[in-house]
């Protein structure tokens, strides 16, 4: 007699042979996805081996900044070699203050005379062996690769770091008063960054990915215009993405407001009888089953900036460790001026934003999912294990420890980008003391880049460093510092100041800046929401509106909880909110606002943006792949991808297929990995 009336099909030897099958399948996509041959701009070796434009934070450094050669060529070997036992002996961390813990660890005195170690000690590298990991989900961290970064002398470079000296002056502007220039601060800065050829449209390109970023800017003509994203989405209405504002009305519990009834306008419907908890939309909570997560943020306290002196800006390139050293505000609120969300993505969890936005549609019923999902057309099958919230929330987070595997080798093997913070050094030392720059060409690209730069927001950043360094009570008190001939930067000093003044105390992390973290992760995280949830109307092509009422933070100088409230958001011209909003958009818009987060902090440029945002996209966009070629039925996934194509993963119950569409026709899947290479 049999034990059950049937038996899955296939099992057992089947079962093996047709996992074989698949698995064998997937291994094929490997070879349409890119090169993986990325090409650094060069500056690495250039500048008699000075190393200036790339990353060494932690190594030692003397007294204008310049690292010991013999330190970073070792630093490099070590990385590049995955030589574990090499990297053990660099002189950073621990080994920074070790005189006699081996080859290369001492510091030499006659280059820098450090005080006594603090009680924090020095910063470690961060991962600097995690680009060498393989992967056996989606493309392999060796398969990808994004273009050169600009080069110091350029008008691209120009314009990211007069950006980032912008974002941080205005950096306790709320945004609303920043996007309608309504503060006397925004219009002359306006003014000066519109006049700058990569910000206004006239900049001459030399390459492929120069025309591309430069495309994607556009023109600034107002503040509107300021610190905005690559995508349509993120140039369109408030500046912050509603998903990292607005909270659920229908949870899933549907919560009616107290005395409300189902016959009250614009009350949703309860499922269990009996009045619940009183929360809308404006009330800016986001539920995680029965656990509300509260929309509004610990921030840290206005008119605090650190690194604006010199010797404070030495230690940190030296790795003293200032981390956790931030003073807050007392109350929470809404992201409501950059620092705030500067602060939001100095203590994220990195997926935070996208699992938050999720929740977010996952328990509102005003976000459908892709209808190329088998169970968005049946009338007996629901969504759970497959496709459902379980799947959706374990798969944006997923793609988040690969996108990181994908950015941290183009950062550690590749580009070892320097930081702004060290440009903004450079600047201030060749303004200052151009003698302590042994290379004529470093010196002829500094000035050339200075030149560039607005002489107006310069001077503002001169004016403000200095009112930065007279302030009372400072958090971080500087080791001392050998004495450089003239004096320097400091409160008292008549020389120029143009350090970057940092949103973090430590200022960057002890990782190189190209491509970055943040933003690869934004890309992937919100790439497999576009592809999950549906951005379509039924047409196919008209972009699904948001569909929620929009809100900005409030904000008023007289009202001491500013930006604790939800208030409706203004319209913008010439199409009326929320009809100019669409959830596509927004999600654009959230990966931009965590991405360019992390330059308001000073910590990275518009280019780490741009090009990792794009980067995680096509992270994302392979493991969606291999994951839809093991159902056996058709299934398909359809979005917008950064740049504006088409993009469909879709598989007939077998091995699935990448589209692209481009505006001016298809594109092929090759083409498309590798489109960001050079």
């Amino acid at each position: 007699m049999p034990n059950s009336l049937e038996r899955p099909e296939p099992d057992g030897l089947g079962r093996r042979l047709a996992v074989r099958a698949r698995r064998e399948s997937i291994a094929r996509h490997a070879d349409r996805r890119g090169t993986g041959v990325a090409l650094p701009n060069g500056e690495e070796t250039a500048y008699d081996h000075a190393y200036a434009l790339n990353y060494h934070k932690g190594l030692p450094h003397d007294v204008a900044g310049t690292v010991e050669p013999d330190s970073y060529q070792a630093f490099v070997r070590a990385v590049a070699r995955h030589d574990a036992s090499a990297v053990e002996a660099l002189p950073v961390g621990a080994n920074r203050t070790n005189p006699g813990a081996g080859a290369g660890t001492a510091v030499n005195p006659e280059r820098y005379t450090e005080g006594a170690l603090k009680d924090s000690g020095y910063r470690k590298l961060t991962s600097p062996f995690t680009g060498h990991v393989f992967e056996l989900e989606g493309a392999d961290a060796g398969a990808f690769a994004i273009a050169p970064a600009p080069m110091v002398a350029s008008d691209e470079l120009a314009a990211e770091m007069a950006e980032l000296y912008a974002m941080a002056l205005l950096r306790d502007v709320p945004f609303t008063s920043i996007a309608s220039a309504t503060d006397p601060r925004v219009g002359p800065i306006v003014a000066a960054l519109a006049a700058m050829p990569w910000l206004n449209g006239t900049a001459v390109v030399r390459s492929e990915a120069e025309r591309r970023r430069l495309r994607s800017r556009g023109a600034i003509s107002g503040g509107a215009d300021l610190f905005r994203g690559s995508t349509t989405g993120s140039k369109r209405g408030p500046f912050v993405s509603q998903f990292m504002l607005a909270g659920n009305r229908n949870s899933g519990f549907d919560f009616v407001r107290p005395n409300a009834s189902p016959a009250t306008p614009n009350a949703p419907a309860p499922t269990f009888r009996g009045t619940f908890a009183n929360v809308g939309y404006e009330d800016g909570f986001v539920f995680f089953g029965t656990q509300p997560v509260d929309q509004r943020s610990v921030v840290a306290r206005e008119g605090i900036d650190y690194l604006t002196d010199w010797a404070s800006w030495l230690d940190a390139q030296n790795g003293v460790n200032f981390n956790d050293l931030d003073t807050f505000r007392d109350r929470r609120r809404y992201l409501t001026t950059p620092r705030d969300i500067a602060t939001y993505v100095h203590y994220d969890a990195l997926y935070q934003a996208y699992l938050v936005g999720c929740l977010l549609m996952l328990n509102d019923g005003n976000f459908q999912k892709d209808r190329g999902l088998p169970e968005s057309a049946s009338r007996s099958r629901a969504a759970f294990a497959s496709f459902g919230g379980p799947h959706i929330l374990s798969v944006v987070t997923e793609v988040a420890t690969r996108a990181l595997k994908a950015v941290w080798r183009q950062k550690w093997l590749h580009h070892r980008r320097a930081r702004p913070e060290v440009v903004a050094g450079l600047l201030t030392l060749n303004a200052n003391h151009p003698a302590l720059i042994a290379s004529p060409a470093l010196k002829q690209d500094l000035a050339a880049l200075q030149a560039k730069i607005p002489a107006a927001i310069l001077q503002m950043i001169d004016t403000h460093n200095k009112a930065q360094n007279a302030l009372p009570n400072r958090k971080i008190t500087p080791r001392a510092v050998p004495p450089l001939p003239g004096g320097f930067p400091d409160a008292d000093s008549a020389n120029r100041n143009y350090l970057l003044p940092m949103a973090f105390p430590e200022g960057s992390p002890t990782h190189p800046a190209y491509g970055a973290g943040h933003a690869t992760v934004a890309g992937a995280c919100v790439t497999v929401l576009k592809a999950f949830f549906e951005m379509f109307e039924a047409d196919g092509t008209t972009e699904r509106k948001w569909p929620l009422p929009p809100f900005v933070a409030s904000f008023t100088n007289a009202n001491a909880d500013e930006g604790g409230e939800l208030v409706p958001a203004p319209g913008v011209p010439g199409a009326p909110l929320p009809g100019a909003l669409t959830i596509q958009g927004e999600l654009d818009k959230l990966a931009m606002n965590v991405a360019n987060a992390r330059n308001m902090a000073g910590v990275h440029y518009y280019t780490d943006y741009y090009e990792s945002v794009r980067l995680g996209e096509r992270v994302a966009v392979s493991i969606l792949e291999e994951q839809m070629s093991m159902y056996s039925e058709p299934v398909s996934l359809t979005f917008t991808s950064f740049d504006g194509d088409t993009v469909r993963i879709a598989a007939n119950g077998s091995d699935a297929r990448v589209s692209v569409y481009a505006p001016t026709g298809q594109i092929s899947t090759e083409g498309w990995y590798a489109r960001y290479e050079c």
